[in-house]
């Protein structure tokens, strides 16, 4: 296809990303807020949901391998790795695999073989059947990736007990820890395979591209603050003893409206910001045959759009759009960058 032609396609898309969807069934008004007291992917109201433990301490229990004290971990190491190089830990060739079927051998298994505290492994295992019953995700490896995903870690200086609770939490620098439903809910929206390239725009805390990573050898991620960048990267690099998956993932401070074109074309793209229309940066760099979620709308409550880029049988690249909440509006934080000054 000539340029120009590529120019219309992106430039149609992008307009018609900023049209309302039609929902597939009507849905209540209310658009559920962000950041604290209610998860985007939380249950519509009447909907019954399965009490969950919370864990009763409030320190973390230690990592068994931990950066020493007097250590910097260097922010953002240049990269060296080529996209198709061999992963730094392959997570295909793990030995054993957690129960997702039965809550006392899944929590042997974690006892046995990482170092979380029992209270938070059960209050996972809770949420994670919450999570089933509720069809948020019912993708086994989905539900994997979150049982082995120690969400306490990301919490930062919030209260870690409440890490597996139904809510949204503000991490600070006007960004939030999203609830665990909408983080399964766009994850099994997007379905990566372990060779997959996966980019997330807005690493925030770093949760989402942990879940990423035990899905795909093959993460990247961009985060556009400054301090919430070099504390994911500190917290990957602490963390990468004992989750070595997290040393796949790639990281920079950036500006993920542009993307991250050194490494495209990507064969998944999460976008965990709002935004009135899609990027075409992004746009070009989605690969043929591939998935991007991205929430678009005004403030007050955006569409959360599954774009597939499908390659038709004469070789023309069409778009189809999705939108995974059937009509419900869900609040994200904004998208913010240099395109707002353009």
């Amino acid at each position: 296809m000539r340029r120009s032609g590529w120019l219309i396609l992106v430039l149609a898309l992008g307009l018609a990303a900023c049209r309302p969807v039609s929902p597939v069934a009507p849905t209540p008004s209310t658009i559920p807020a962000q950041p604290t007291t209610q998860s985007p992917g939380t249950p519509a109201p009447g909907a019954s949901l399965l009490e969950t433990r919370q864990p009763t301490e409030t320190q973390l229990p230690p990592l068994a391998s931990t950066a020493s004290p007097n250590q910097t971990p260097t922010l953002l190491n240049p990269l060296t790795q080529s996209p198709t190089a061999a992963p730094v830990f392959d997570i295909t060739k793990r030995v054993g695999q957690p129960p997702i079927d039965n809550d006392y051998a899944y929590l042997q298994w974690m006892l046995a073989n990482t170092h979380e505290d029992k209270n938070y492994i059960m209050a996972k295992w809770d949420r994670a059947q919450a999570i089933l019953a509720e069809k948020y995700a019912t993708n086994p490896r989905v539900i994997e990736a979150f049982l082995r995903t120690p969400r306490e870690y990301f919490f930062y200086s919030i209260n870690p007990t409440r890490a597996y609770a139904s809510a949204v939490f503000d991490i600070g620098y006007g960004q939030t820890i999203s609830g665990p439903y909408l983080v399964c809910h766009m994850t099994e929206a997007i379905a990566p395979q372990p060779n997959q390239k996966v980019l997330e725009v807005g690493t925030g805390s770093g949760y989402q591209s942990a879940i990423l990573s035990e899905l795909s050898n093959y993460v990247y991620t961009i985060e556009i603050v400054p301090e919430l960048a070099q504390k994911a990267d500190a917290l990957y690099t602490r963390l990468s003893k004992d989750y070595p998956e997290y040393a796949n993932i790639k990281r920079k401070n950036a500006d993920g409206y542009y993307g991250w074109a050194e490494y495209a074309p990507f064969d998944r793209i999460i976008v965990t910001a709002g935004i009135d229309h899609v990027p075409p940066e992004l746009l070009a760099q989605l690969a043929p045959g591939g998935i991007m979620v991205i929430p678009v709308g005004p403030p007050s409550g955006q569409t959360v759009l599954k774009i597939s880029k499908v390659v038709q049988p004469d070789g023309s690249i069409t778009f189809v759009r999705e939108d995974i909440y059937h009509g419900q509006k869900i609040k994200f934080v904004p998208f913010t960058g240099g395109h707002q000054g353009q």
